[in-house]
């Protein structure tokens, strides 16, 4: 019975492993193609500025950042899904070791770039106010980055945790070894057993071999 619940708690944190990948996996698509949007809107609106603010704008590192977290998803999460489908232990544990230092990467990335860098006033130094429209575009879509990159995040750190559960409770189902008995034949059945144990204990035979002793005499020499 204990067996049956271990097996059954793990094909459904298989299950939920694929599912949470193949969301996050689309969730990283999206990121990808949210990135290359702004990537073109960016480059219409620094070309309308005018030459002096269009050398000195700084690089656009909230779009790229968005767009490196999509592409890691995308390959994270295909590993995740063949992992889900494989029985190895090791694989898994391999699995767990580069997705837990990935996000670590992550998270230093995004803290670095969205939080340490003050980027809304870089921007906006270098965007006049004849730009207004862009200006705002541009914080919209800077904090629109932020929250999308930390909402990944957390993402990714639940499919970490599914993976380290399905880890603890093992891939491999037990086998279990039947033992032979030894004591009969592989060539004689049960019910041939039994039908000899029947003859042997049956009244008929008592009585035959009761018979038989009673009426033998004795050798003389």
């Amino acid at each position: 019975m204990r067996m049956r619940r271990i097996g059954c708690s793990r094909s459904c944190l298989r299950r939920s492993l694929r599912v949470v990948n193949i969301l996050v996996n689309m969730c990283g698509v999206g990121m990808i193609i949210y990135s290359i949007w702004l990537l073109k809107k960016w480059d219409e609106g620094v070309s309308q500025l005018p030459p002096e603010s269009r050398s000195s704008l700084p690089r656009p590192w909230f779009i790229l950042v968005s767009l490196a977290v999509g592409i890691i998803i995308c390959l994270s999460t295909l590993f995740g899904h063949m992992v889900a489908n494989c029985d190895s232990k090791s694989v898994l544990s391999i699995y767990v070791i580069s997705i837990f230092s990935l996000v670590l990467l992550q998270g230093g990335v995004i803290i670095a770039i969205f939080f340490k860098m003050d980027l809304a006033s870089q921007l906006v130094k270098y965007i006049d106010d004849e730009h207004k429209s862009f200006k705002s575009f541009i914080m919209f879509h800077l904090y629109m980055c932020r929250v999308i990159s930390i909402m990944a995040l957390v993402a990714q750190i639940s499919v970490v945790l599914l993976a380290v559960t399905l880890w603890i409770v093992g891939t491999e189902p037990a086998v279990r070894h039947d033992v032979p008995d030894l004591k009969h034949s592989f060539l004689i059945s049960d019910d041939d057993d039994e039908e000899e144990e029947e003859e042997e204990d049956s009244p008929r035979t008592r009585n035959r071999v009761d018979f038989l002793l009673r009426t033998s005499s004795p050798i003389e020499i």
